[in-house]
């Protein structure tokens, strides 16, 4: 039977980074679903639901240490930054979109970095 390599320590950081912004994401959108903000609307909730769910895909992928994972790893870094964007660009009056926004920029990075890997 072959033996997995064991997780290096930038997949391990990336791995908890999806996680770590699919908590978000999704804690986000509820906000937003549950608020009355001014930001409620339909684009920007797809995309804190599409960014969720890549993340945790991704981290998926990775915890099994699915070949698949580096190439993944882009489709995640370019959804996650797209979401940081959308969210940047909200009134911010609680500053649930900022942490959301940070969690998205920091994801993006360690999944472009283990997209490199490839």
């Amino acid at each position: 039977m072959e033996q997995t390599s064991a997780m290096s320590a930038e997949m391990k950081q990336c791995l908890e980074n999806c996680l770590a912004c699919h908590r978000l994401c999704t804690e986000t959108a509820a906000h937003v679903m549950h608020g009355s903000h001014p930001h409620s609307e339909a684009k920007h909730l797809v995309a804190l639901l599409d960014c969720a769910q890549i993340c945790l895909t991704h981290a998926d992928f990775m915890a099994r240490r699915s070949p698949h994972h580096a190439h993944l790893a882009g489709e995640c870094a370019e959804i996650c930054a797209a979401c940081a964007a959308l969210c940047e660009e909200h009134e911010d009056p609680d500053g649930e979109m900022q942490l959301c926004a940070q969690a998205c920029r920091r994801c993006a990075e360690s999944c472009s970095q283990m997209h490199g890997m490839a």
